[in-house]
């Protein structure tokens, strides 16, 4: 049997779990804690919460150990009436990661406008695009949008090459993405040739 602290984690893979639990009996969903399976690795909910909530207490984190306890006691309770009563894991954003983002390489016909857009999976909030300095002098940034919002304080066209990937303080914090929106990059070619355009962004992902 694997020991308690193989299981616990941190805050990063936990975040709040355990601050606010409601009690169901019967069906639950893939967001519960227990069942039969964890309850014939683990003990059961109550044992899993309790454990939690030592582990809290030894991080100096005494209100949420004592919301453990008090959902282990309070399903330990409802046991008794429901045997098959499990907890459901209220679970809050607490991750947060650097990644990049890609858009999708295009074809920008000479003396052209391209919209080129790329859609994150997770809330994602931009801090620096990249254009690749191969191609930058060769194109200029008409636009940058989270959604239908945009991001350039004028409508003024802005070099690409100020986005190089060898470029000095370009960090940037550009609204953050709702799953569902779309990060667009508007570009210009300002040459007599078609240029295939690429770029990247790097900013923070939040997730549960």
């Amino acid at each position: 049997m694997a020991s308690w602290e193989a299981i616990m984690g941190d805050d990063d893979d936990f975040g709040e779990i355990g601050a606010e639990l409601d009690l169901v009996g019967g069906m639950g969903t893939s967001e519960i804690v227990g069942g039969d399976e964890d309850d014939d690795e683990w003990g059961g909910d109550e044992d899993l919460l309790n454990a939690l909530s030592i582990g809290a207490a030894r991080r100096g984190k005494h209100k949420k150990a004592s919301a453990l306890r008090r959902a282990a006691q309070k399903i330990q309770a409802y046991r008794k009436v429901d045997p098959g009563a499990v907890s459901i894991r209220q679970r809050d954003l607490s991750k947060r990661r650097r990644f990049p983002l890609g858009f999708q390489p295009t074809t920008v016909t000479a003396g052209a406008t391209s919209n080129i857009p790329a859609a994150p999976q997770d809330m994602f909030r931009p801090e620096r695009l990249v254009i690749p300095s191969d191609i930058a002098f060769d194109f200029g940034v008409q636009d940058v949008k989270v959604g239908n919002t945009s991001q350039l304080v004028s409508g003024g066209e802005v070099p690409a090459a100020l986005f190089t990937e060898v470029s000095i303080d370009t960090h940037v914090h550009f609204k953050t993405a709702e799953i569902g929106n779309q990060i667009s990059v508007s570009v210009r070619n300002k040459t007599a040739g078609d240029i295939e355009f690429s770029a990247g962004i790097i900013g923070t992902v939040v997730q549960a």
